[in-house]
Order: structure tokens, then sequence, then C-alpha cells
């Protein structure tokens, strides 16, 4: 598995998009998905403002890191994207001790 895995996450919605990393030695000509669900999706350069935590992740401890995060920002006047925010996880799942996850607000141009 690739990292980081990226998982977006839109305020008041029960559904989210989990995105894998593709190796620089086949991003040109990645192989096609062979499921209709699954996309090749290319993102652009971004600035995100991110927090990092440790442990094994839960949807709660996410939106709890994201919460923090926000408030974070605001009370420091930074203007960022509210409606959504991405997860970022590093370790594989059988990693136990120092675990790095992120979460990401997008800086507003």
């Amino acid at each position: 598995m690739t990292i980081p895995v990226l998982k977006l996450v839109t305020h008041g919605s029960t559904s989210y998009t989990v995105s894998f990393f593709v190796p620089f030695l086949h991003q040109s000509s990645p192989l096609a998905p062979s499921e209709e669900e699954v996309i090749i999706e290319e993102k652009g350069e971004m600035t995100v403002f991110v927090r990092c935590f440790g442990g094994f992740v839960r949807g709660d401890k996410n939106s709890g890191e994201a919460r923090l995060l926000a408030e974070s920002l605001k009370r420091d006047g930074k203007s960022f994207q509210e409606d959504f925010y991405y997860t970022a996880g590093y370790d594989s799942p059988f990693k136990l001790l120092s675990r790095h996850n992120e979460v990401w607000y997008l800086k507003k141009n």
C-alpha cells in the first residue's frame, strides 16, 4: 500500500472518498481501474493546514481532530475551506506504536 492514504470528508455527509497515491514510476501511465467506482484523479498543487495526531483512527477521532484544527485556524484568522477536510494516514494497520495521522484543511486563495 502507498502512503499517505487520504480520505475526503464532507461535513454533514456519511459518505467519503478514499485516495491512494500512485507511485511516481507509474504516474505517467497508471493501470486502468477494473471497477467502475474506482477512478484515477490527478490532484494539483495545494496548500493545506495540518494537525498531526497519533493512535489508531476512528471516525470520531478524525472529526474531533478536524474540529480542533478548525477552531485553531479561526482563532488565528486563517481563511480555509470549511465544508470539507482530508485525513491522511501514514502507517500500516499492523504498526501498533508511534502512529502518524493528520487532518488537513485546504487554504483558501
